[in-house]
């Protein structure tokens, strides 16, 4: 008896798996990570005067101390992921970055508790480049962009939920118990971590000291624009109430939310056509459209008078177009990276691609105090993140999305 030929498999069951148990795991245990960090992001300063008795500026210089620790470890993060069983790695970090949590409620000196918010810092850069690496390990190649804005999602959420339910518990419960629910949760993310099944990897050879164990030159075209798009996000999480204040517009808390809901939109949205060819076209909308977001959000006081509500009406919708367009970047711009690395430096393409944004967002919060300082305002200061994003733009176009094509066709051909 002959049997006809199966000519009519469906798409869905050609595709290989995505939401598989590594992959779901590691998306979990990040998000605790990230929420556990983002409920306490709002609290510790209030903490560090409360306990302290300090000036704005010391305070401010203890919780910097955190994004320095973060930077400083990120090339090393990338080598040692490279290099070292991943699993373990990722543990053992994720482990110290959660007894900080205890160091910050422990200690009584503030000498004391700056060492323990850089080493913070350091512990959070190698567990999140090891995060990041363990599940891209675990995503078919196929469905690579698709998987990296789904677990970028992780971060949003935490990003959109993480500081409102700290400043809710401290209001109501007080700082102790942020910290308790921190640890409590970073202890739920390492039992997770635990049970995450990483396949061993194959030794590789590979030269004793060379640059591209610590950065992925190959992709420093991406990593120059990143830094662009890190330099303009800086001063919107430092500087974006004060800028509200001025133009008198209350609830900038729903500002971070608008992004976020943006971000998480779009991941879902575009992560599929990342794959199926549409990676350098969709990075470059994201890149024009994130141009005009600032634009608007620097002249949302000009332009607001003219319509009714108009200040505050543009004021959000500049948000949801930052997260729209970085919804289209974030996911582009680490799959850009991730693609141009060999299999064994993805923990330096990762780290590579995490630096940029630690470099664009400190410049960017260091500027931008200055800028507002100078001028006595914050419209400049979106204005001019908004130039430095076209100058950016104008790069990506005119030079870094013809070099990412030509470097991955030299692969194929």
């Amino acid at each position: 008896m002959s049997t006809a030929p199966q000519s009519h498999i469906s798409v869905a069951e050609s595709r290989p798996a995505l939401w598989t148990r590594p992959f779901v795991t590691c998306s979990a245990a990040n998000f605790l990570l990230f929420f556990s960090f983002y409920q306490l992001l709002p609290v510790l300063p209030l903490y560090i005067f409360e306990k302290f008795q300090t000036d704005n500026s010391t305070a401010g210089i203890i919780i910097s101390l955190y994004t320095i620790g973060a930077l400083c470890c990120r090339p090393f993060a990338g080598f040692l992921v490279d290099s070292l069983n991943r699993k373990p790695l990722y543990f053992w970090t994720f482990f110290a970055f959660t007894l900080c949590f205890v160091g910050y409620w422990a200690l009584g000196l503030l000498p004391l508790l700056a060492v323990v918010r850089f080493m913070h810092g350091v512990f959070f850069g190698i567990s999140t480049t090891a995060s990041n690496t363990v599940a891209i390990d675990a995503l078919p190649s196929s469905r690579r962009g698709e998987g990296i804005g789904y677990f970028g999602i992780s971060v949003n959420l935490a990003f959109a939920t993480g500081p409102m339910t700290g400043m809710f518990l401290y209001e109501g419960l007080g700082s102790n118990v942020v910290f308790a629910i921190s640890v409590a949760l970073c202890v739920i993310g390492l039992i997770l971590v635990k049970t995450l099944p990483v396949k061993p990897r194959p030794k590789v050879k590979r030269p004793p000291l060379s640059l591209d164990r610590f950065f992925l030159t190959r992709a420093f075209p991406q990593f120059l624009n990143f830094i662009f798009v890190g330099f303009a996000y800086g001063p919107v999480t430092n500087y974006i109430a004060l800028y509200a204040k001025e133009q008198g517009i209350g609830g900038s808390g729903w500002f971070y939310a608008l992004i976020a809901a943006g971000l998480i939109i779009n991941r879902v949205l575009t992560g599929r056509l990342i794959d199926k060819g549409w990676l350098t076209r969709l990075v470059g909308m994201g890149m024009t459209l994130n141009v005009a977001a600032y634009l608007l959000l620097s002249f949302c006081g000009t332009l607001g008078p003219m319509i009714p509500g108009g200040t505050t009406l543009l004021f959000f919708a500049s948000a949801l177009m930052i997260g729209t367009s970085l919804g289209l970047i974030f996911p582009g711009y680490q799959t850009m990276c991730v693609n141009l690395a060999r299999h064994d430096q993805r923990g330096t393409a990762n780290s590579t691609y995490l630096s940029a944004w630690d470099i664009g967002i400190g410049a960017g919060i260091l500027t931008g105090g200055s800028m507002a300082q100078h001028f006595g305002m914050h419209q400049q200061v979106f204005l001019a993140c908004s130039a430095a994003l076209f100058v950016a733009d104008i790069m990506y176009l005119s030079y870094t999305s013809k070099y990412y094509t030509r470097e991955m066709s030299k692969e194929k051909g």
